[in-house]
């Protein structure tokens, strides 16, 4: 009874530490548990990060490779003919083991290295991504295929392009077991047993930090464990050779390829082993509660050292990206720089530092980045791509491509902006001289084209206009010859005035056409001066000669001084005349009237008029209105073209007016004179013109 007491008295005073002990290491274990998996799956998070990394640096590569492709074969090999000794030394520049040069039909022009079995043949049949870059005219990736002429499986990047002599497609290729990106994936991950290939959709291996076997380089045969896993998941775990294993991939945009990594789970959560073996010691005793404190925080001192070793491996890919990479906060404030990006604005990354997105940025673009900042800070965006501008430190325009990602935390409040940057600046420099080039060409064309129709015209006015009064004279003059002894003295006066008539419309057609050819020669320069603008009218007037039938009346004051060349203004006045008494009706009156700062004539009819169609048209060369009284009258239409290209040629300004009720009127406005000084031309009239 005495023991069953004590006991009893033991267990009461054992109870509550026991349940203590209990709820503590029920609750340790529990905390462990979680601690546990929060471990892994943050480490399994940064295992996908760098994953993600890595297929950002792959299709950056890529990217770069095709637009470097692209610029060096536009302008090295767009010529009508390349040489061989030119085509290997584009290629030689980019350190391609083999390539080959197609024109628009997938016809093989050149290859390296040189296989003339080959020359001529079309390779489009058997390489999708040259049909595809041939025909569709983008670049294209291949998947893992045999090389054209090495005969070993390579890698190739086709671009076309376009030249004077059509579509041009030049491809390179990398053969896969020396694939710089093969160099790149090896030095890219620290981690001991870890294994990153590049595969692409046939499940051939593109590159990888491993050697591979250039007979068989499919994924299926290297690592067929994996390959399995792939084909279900593509994130998870798999057993194979006794140990678990971890593995991520992704698909590389743009390019038939997907980008995975494995690890066994020992190396991968190497860092957090020792805390969940050290845990469940502590849960195992009371005693290990505060050891167990202890313990959690030297694994956590370790696991920091670790973070800190990852940082530094992504510091050093983040500092040697050939593309221009930021880290900024949810303020758009720089918090990180690369080096690649100070060089592209001709800036040290550490000025960079602190400055805001908006303070280097063009400023018809600042507004849009902020708009997109704002849409990413409400949950809008989670990342963009934007085309902007930036100011060079020297003041010059970078034109770029920004992709951005915001990254948040577990609650998911927004932490910073991971940007990447492209300087497009050379790029887009060489589409806008090609658009300049096209614009340049269509503009030839239009003048080729304009041109070719104003010698129609002037050929179909030639075997028509000049040559019908020609065929007057000849046909008359064989009449006279043949028939001369009968003809009555009246008969033959009449036909010698006709052929003189049909001559002077000859040497008129013949004036204005090589007056014509010397204003498109550019041979006729006007010599404007002083001149006596109501004689030199009445010299006009009287060059017309005596017609009864038509009279010209002049109103004119005394002496009016104007600015013009004379011999250009008797020209002018002379075809208004013309054209005045030819498709006109009297009376045709000249006006001169002087205002305070030119000097006007108007020449004016009381004809039926020029069709309002046509007054648009009225000065252009080779151009008749097609009714009224234009059908009756033979004519070049090439009078009123002379005429406005004279006056232009002097400063005169020519204008034409509809009469009210009917009749045309032209109006000459020239400049008064500009210098005092200047001579006056005042020769007498003869006694016709008085």
């Amino acid at each position: 009874m005495g023991v069953g007491w004590r006991w009893q008295a033991r267990w009461r005073f054992l109870a509550a530490p026991l349940v203590i002990w209990l709820v503590l290491t029920s609750g340790g274990a529990t905390a462990l548990r979680w601690a546990q998996q929060r471990g892994r799956a943050g480490l399994m998070q940064r295992f996908e990060v760098r994953l993600d990394l890595l297929g950002d640096f792959v299709g950056s590569y890529v990217a770069d490779l095709i637009d470097r492709e692209r610029a060096q074969a536009v302008a090295l090999l767009a010529d009508p003919v390349v040489t061989q000794r030119d085509f290997a030394r584009s290629v030689a520049g980019f350190g391609y083991p083999a390539a080959v040069l197609l024109d628009s039909r997938g016809r093989l022009l050149h290859a390296v290295p040189a296989d003339a079995s080959q020359t001529g043949q079309d390779l489009t049949g058997r390489y999708p991504h040259l049909r595809t870059a041939v025909l569709q005219g983008r670049p294209a990736v291949s998947q893992v295929v045999p090389s054209v002429v090495r005969r070993e499986p390579v890698v190739a990047f086709a671009v076309p392009y376009e030249t004077t002599s059509g579509r041009r497609v030049f491809s390179g290729a990398v053969a896969i077991t020396h694939s710089p990106l093969s160099s790149y994936l090896a030095s890219a991950w620290s981690l001991v047993g870890i294994r990153v290939q590049l595969a692409d959709t046939g499940g051939a291996i593109a590159a990888s930090n491993g050697a591979v076997d250039s007979a068989r380089p499919l994924l299926a045969d290297g690592d067929p464990d994996l390959a399995r896993a792939l084909a279900r998941r593509a994130v998870g775990r798999y057993r194979a050779g006794g140990r678990w294993w971890r593995y991520a991939s992704l698909p590389i945009p743009g390019v038939p390829w997907r980008l995975s990594a494995t690890v066994p789970e020992d190396v991968l959560f190497a860092s957090v082993h020792g805390n969940e073996t050290a845990g469940r010691v502590a849960v195992a005793t009371a005693a290990g509660v505060g050891l167990l404190v202890v313990a959690a925080a030297a694994r956590s001192r370790r696991h920091r050292c670790e973070l800190l070793a990852s940082e530094q491996r992504f510091r050093k890919v983040f500092d040697h990206s050939r593309i221009g990479m930021i880290i900024s906060n949810p303020r758009g404030t720089f918090i990180r720089v690369n080096p690649a990006f100070g060089r592209m604005l001709g800036r040290p990354p550490d000025e960079l530092v602190g400055m805001h997105f908006a303070d280097i940025t063009h400023p018809d673009d600042a507004e849009a980045g902020l708009d997109i900042l704002a849409d990413c800070l409400s949950g809008r965006l989670e990342s963009f791509e934007l085309e902007k501008r930036y100011r060079h430190a020297d003041g010059h325009t970078v034109e770029v491509v920004v992709t951005s990602a915001m990254l948040r935390d577990e609650s998911g409040r927004p932490q910073f902006f991971a940007t990447q940057i492209v300087d497009m600046t050379e790029r887009h420099a060489l589409e806008r001289a090609r658009d300049r080039q096209q614009a340049e060409l269509a503009e030839h064309a239009d003048q080729l084209e304009r041109t070719n129709a104003q010698m129609a015209d002037f050929i179909a006015m030639l075997s028509h206009d000049v040559r019908q009064p020609l065929t007057g004279v000849v046909a008359r003059g064989d009449l006279l010859l043949e028939e001369w002894p009968e003809l009555p003295e009246t008969e033959r006066i009449r036909y010698v005035r006709q052929m003189t008539a049909a001559g002077h419309r000859a040497d008129h057609l013949v004036g204005e056409i090589l007056m014509l050819a010397q204003l498109d020669a550019g041979a006729i320069v006007a010599r404007p001066r002083r001149v006596d603008v109501p004689h030199a009218v009445l010299e006009a007037v009287a060059g017309h000669g005596p017609s009864p039938d038509h009279p010209i009346g002049v109103l004119a004051p005394d002496r009016t001084i104007a600015f013009a060349d004379p011999a250009h203004l008797r020209l002018i006045l002379g075809n208004l005349l013309g054209n005045a008494l030819k498709y006109g009706a009297p009376p045709v009156t000249v006006s001169v009237v002087n205002r305070p700062a030119h000097v006007e004539i108007h020449v004016a009819d009381s004809g039926e008029g020029v069709p309002d169609e046509f007054v648009p048209h009225l000065f252009e060369r080779f151009t008749r209105a097609d009714s009224g009284v234009a059908l009756t009258k033979a004519g070049t239409g090439i009078g009123l073209y002379l005429v406005r290209q004279l006056a232009d040629a002097g400063g005169i300004s020519i204008t034409y007016r509809a009469t009210s009720p009917h009749g045309a009127t032209f109006v000459l406005t020239l400049p008064q004179a500009a210098h005092p000084g200047a001579a006056v031309e005042t020769r007498p009239l003869n006694a016709r013109g008085a």
